[in-house]
């Protein structure tokens, strides 16, 4: 860039010839300075369009001259180019902090990459500065240098008020409302305004005013709509219909500036920021009742504090944004989940990945509605979903008043978790008392569905307790926190059983050691899952207030003993006395048909389980 003035500052002779050589070789006009006044002096007479100055330069250093000129209304669009002798981290910090355009380390070998630089620099300037032509100014005496000097710094000083103002309370501080209030303090001293209103970007526009008392309601909705307006306008929003549904919120009022009567009315209104306002996640209105404009040194202030907060603000705003969606999480998750372990989850600084393969005593409830299918078949499919939202919320929220977590929903079946990802001493116990009061809960239950003639509303529940690997499975894309192994089956191969018994509930013998005193059991049979060698004793589970008949329950009891040792005629026996004192339970009537058939085709090798044939 040919005609462009450049003032090189060096104390050193040597330096300025070698820099000044080669810029005037690439049609730069060159002026110099040795010390900081000069320069100071010489920015004056010559308004150069670059300043290269060193860093160390005597009487104001470099960096001292870069902030000076870049905060000073006359100069800031002049690029600064420190010079330091040799490139290292203290250099690098004080051009960095003090404004500069850049930090070059010149040498004989470099000029070219400094003339580089310039032009780079220029062109950025250019695309930004208004065009015309500058006017030299007078020469400054020691006053002005003065005065340049101070009113710089003062700048400065606002600045780095400002931000620590504004940090202080951001650092710690979500609450977005109370933000507004720092905020509102800062204005209150840079401009004096009599009425304001803040509008915050976010999904529902946030607002915020301050309406002074010598304001009418009238005009303080006017004051409002014209807010709307030039909010609406500067962010192309359309969410005027939001605004108008909005509520919004009142700080502290002002006090009338006087007692006369009557109200006044808003003579100046001005939106702020100014300066790339579309890009700024607030705008704020600022209201005056008497007829004078902002003057620019209020304007720029104004300016860089509403964006010193907008980086507050957005921080404030995704803080609330992600604050909230935890919440929904949690009300969420709240139906099937204990709060102790959403806490846990939401807390832990362990990725669920990181259980994988950890081997817990769990114990796994698995719970179906009969015959569900056929309910299904006569509804429409909006009516059957919700209805199971209806009952799985239900069951959920007992699910969870127990301890346990549901692991997933299975059409109309739930599985769920006692011990896993919390674990209790008791969670055998704890699953079979989720499993009456889930049953008990049916009794309350508001059935919205057609259902078929002679058809009652029951559920089957089985529990198994035992080791299973726990853990977040799947993939990259997908995965879930579930667990997996032989007892997990075993689990739903119980539950499947309860429709051959005719029970509603039934458990495994691992479950019954776990009970408390006074729970009701009734050994059911004892039976070896397809696939699996190993028998399991089962167990159907009642209530304690159940009134079972006890003549029945001694012969029952009788029965079983003789079918456990292969005794099946003297248990056929029993089975049969049991069944004239309580003719519909199920279970007997398939022990009773078992032994009719193994008194005359015993099976081998009896041990007193069955194998169950079927999944």
């Amino acid at each position: 860039m040919s005609n462009k003035k450049v003032l090189v500052a060096f104390d050193s002779a040597t330096m300025r010839k070698l820099i000044s050589k080669a810029l005037k070789e690439h049609d730069f006009n060159v002026c110099e300075a040795k010390n900081g006044i000069e320069t100071l002096s010489t920015l004056y007479s010559e308004r150069p369009d670059v300043l290269v100055v060193y860093i160390e330069l005597p009487v104001i250093s470099g960096y001292n001259i870069s902030r000076i000129v870049k905060n000073s209304n006359e100069f800031r669009d002049m690029v600064v180019i420190i010079c330091a002798l040799e490139e290292n981290s203290v250099y690098n910090f004080w051009a960095e902090n003090s404004l500069s355009d850049a930090l070059f380390v010149p040498d004989e070998k470099n000029s070219a990459d400094l003339v580089n630089l310039i032009d780079t620099k220029l062109q950025l300037v250019e695309k930004k500065s208004k065009p015309g032509r500058k006017k030299k100014l007078e020469p400054p005496d020691q006053t002005k240098l003065m005065e340049l000097t101070v009113s710089a710094f003062d700048r400065e000083l606002f600045d780095l008020y400002t931000i620590q103002s504004a940090y202080n309370k951001g650092i710690s501080e979500f609450n977005i409302t109370e933000l507004v209030k720092e905020m509102t303090k800062s204005i209150s001293g840079i401009y004096n305004y009599d009425t304001l209103g803040i509008i915050i970007e976010s999904s529902e526009p946030l607002e915020y005013y301050i309406k002074n008392q010598a304001m009418s309601q009238e005009e303080f909705d006017d004051f409002i709509d014209v807010c709307h307006n030039d909010y609406l306008a500067i962010h192309k929003s359309t969410k005027k219909a939001a605004l108008k549904r909005n509520k919004p919120i009142l700080l502290d009022p002002m006090q009338a500036e006087s007692k006369n009567t009557g109200f006044k009315k808003i003579k100046t209104f001005e939106t702020l920021p100014t300066e790339n306002a579309e890009t700024i996640p607030l705008t704020v209105h600022v209201g005056s009742f008497k007829n004078v404009s902002i003057n620019p040194r209020t304007r720029e202030r104004l300016n860089f504090l509403i964006n010193i907060y907008a980086k507050l603000f957005i921080r404030a705003i995704d803080y609330n944004n992600a604050k909230s969606n935890e919440n929904k999480m949690r009300k969420a998750f709240s139906h099937f989940i204990p709060p102790s372990i959403i806490n846990q989850m939401l807390n832990s600084d362990d990725e669920m990945n990181s259980t994988i393969g950890e081997k817990r005593d769990v114990a796994v409830l698995i719970c179906d509605i009969r015959n569900f299918t056929t309910i299904s078949e006569i509804n429409e499919a909006e009516e059957v979903v919700d209805f199971l939202n209806s009952y799985f919320a239900t069951m959920g929220s007992i699910i969870k008043k127990h301890g346990g977590t549901i692991d997933k929903f299975m059409g109309d079946a739930i599985m769920a978790l006692f011990g896993a990802p919390e674990s209790y001493e008791d969670n055998g116990n704890r699953a079979a008392n989720a499993a009456l009061e889930m049953r008990q809960a049916l009794n309350n239950m508001e059935i919205s569905l057609n259902l078929p003639d002679d058809y009652v509303f029951e559920i089957g529940t089985g529990i198994h307790y035992g080791v299973t690997i726990v853990g977040s499975i799947g993939s990259e894309e997908k995965k879930e926190y579930t667990v997996i192994g032989d007892n997990v089956n075993i689990a739903s191969r119980i539950e499947g059983l309860t429709k051959l018994y005719g029970v509603p509930i039934i458990i495994s013998e691992s479950v019954k050691k776990d009970l408390h005193d006074g729970q009701y059991v009734r050994h059911l049979d004892t039976v070896k899952v397809k696939g699996k060698s190993n028998s399991v004793a089962i167990y159907e589970l009642n209530s304690p207030d159940t009134k079972a008949d006890q003549e029945f329950l001694n012969y029952y009891e009788k029965g079983m003993n003789q079918y456990s040792m292969g005794n099946f005629e003297i248990a056929s026996e029993y089975f049969s006395r049991a069944i004239t004192r309580c003719p519909e339970d199920k279970a007997t009537r398939v022990l009773l048909e078992r032994c009719k058939v193994y008194i005359h085709d015993r099976p081998e090798n009896w041990d007193g389980a069955f194998a169950l044939t079927t999944k």
